[in-house]
C-alpha cells in the first residue's frame, strides 16, 4: 500500500507526505510534477544525468529548473537497488549505500506489453524482444488477417495513435481506404507543469546527422502573453529544412503546450515553410503568437 505503480497511485485517498519517485521518464516526471503542485514533498530518483533523458535537452533543463524552484529534490545519477516498507513509510536504498526515507514510493521505471501468453509466436506473428507486436503502417502484423493496435504494438504508445490504428485496422480489414500511420506527424505531450509538446524531428536528430536541418528557439519570456500570466518558463523551438525552409519538427514548452502543437503538425502535413508560418496571423497577445514569432526569426537562416 506504500510501494505503488502509477495505476495504484490513483487509489490513494490522501496526498502523500513525502513521495519518492523512482524513474525520470515521462511517467515519473508527470507524477512528480503533479504531486509537487498538490503540496507533497517529492524526491525524484534518476539513474541518468537529467530528467526526461529521451526528450529535448532544453525542455528537460527548463523542467529541472522549475522542479528545483518549487522545492523538489532531484537525485540524479542514482540507481535504486531496493525499496522496503518500514513502520512509518518506505526506505529506498541506492547504489553506494545511501538511503532515502519517505511516506510512499512510486515505481515509474517503465512497462512492457503483456503479450507473452497469447500464443502469438505459434500463430506466426512477429514479436519484438520487449513483447511489442511488429505492425506495418495500417496496423497489420506479419500474419495478413491479424492486426494489433495500441500499446501492444511497436507504434508510439499514445492514445491518439491507438485510436488512429484502430480505425485504420478496421478500414483496411474491410477493404476501405485506410490512411497509413505517419509517425513523423504524431504530436506528443508530457503533462508536467509547464507542459512539453513535440512533433517531428528533434534537435538531436539534426546534431547526430540523421536529418539535415536548422534549429531556432525563442524563449517564452519574450512573449507578452506569457509575461502577463507570469509563466515565462519555456520556449518555442522550430526545425526546418535548410534550403526550402519546410518545417520538419518542433518543441513547445509552455502552459497548455498540448493545445498549441497541433498547428505545427498541420503545417508539416501540408509541407508549409517557416516563412509561410511567419506570415500567418495570430491574436495579440497570445502564446500561439510565439510560433509565428519564432518562424520570423528563421527567415535569413533558411536562405
Amino acid at each position: 500500500q506504500r510501494i505503488l505503480t502509477w495505476t495504484q497511485l490513483y487509489n490513494l485517498t490522501e496526498i502523500p507526505e513525502h513521495l519518492i519517485v523512482i524513474g525520470s521518464g515521462v511517467t515519473g516526471a508527470e507524477f512528480a510534477s503533479a504531486y509537487t503542485n498538490l503540496g507533497s514533498k517529492v524526491t525524484l530518483v534518476s539513474s541518468r544525468d537529467r530528467v526526461l533523458p529521451g526528450e529535448d535537452k532544453d525542455a528537460a533543463q527548463v523542467l529541472e529548473d522549475v522542479f528545483t524552484r518549487r522545492g523538489m529534490t532531484l537525485q540524479s545519477k542514482s540507481r535504486a537497488e531496493k525499496v522496503e516498507v518500514t513502520e512509518n513509510g518506505v526506505l529506498v536504498s541506492l547504489e553506494g549505500g545511501a538511503t532515502i526515507a519517505g511516506s510512499h514510493c512510486l515505481m515509474a521505471v517503465g512497462s512492457i506489453p503483456n503479450t507473452s501468453t497469447l500464443g502469438l509466436e505459434e500463430a506466426g506473428v512477429t514479436v519484438g524482444e520487449s513483447g511489442t507486436i511488429t505492425v506495418n503502417k495500417v496496423a497489420r502484423t506479419s500474419v495478413s488477417n491479424i492486426y494489433a493496435v495500441g500499446d501492444c504494438s511497436d507504434a508510439p504508445p499514445l492514445a491518439s495513435v491507438a485510436s488512429h490504428q484502430g480505425r485504420t485496422a478496421v478500414f483496411h480489414a474491410l477493404g476501405d481506404f485506410a490512411k497509413p500511420l505517419d509517425t513523423r506527424l504524431v504530436c506528443s505531450n508530457i503533462f508536467t507543469s509547464p507542459e512539453i509538446a513535440s512533433v517531428g524531428y528533434t534537435e538531436h536528430d539534426v546534431e547526430s546527422g540523421l536529418v539535415n536541418g536548422i534549429v531556432h528557439k525563442l524563449d517564452l519570456d519574450a512573449n507578452p502573453r506569457a509575461k502577463m500570466q507570469g509563466t515565462t518558463d519555456g520556449f518555442v523551438k522550430l526545425i526546418a529544412q535548410p534550403e526550402s525552409g519546410i518545417l520538419i519538427g518542433g518543441v513547445i514548452v509552455a502552459p497548455r503546450a498540448s493545445e498549441l502543437i497541433n498547428f505545427l503538425s498541420f503545417a508539416m502535413e501540408h509541407r508549409h515553410t517557416v516563412d509561410q508560418i511567419a506570415r500567418s496571423w495570430s491574436v495579440y497577445p497570445s502564446l500561439a503568437g510565439g510560433i509565428s514569432e519564432t518562424a520570423k526569426g528563421m527567415h535569413q537562416l533558411t536562405k
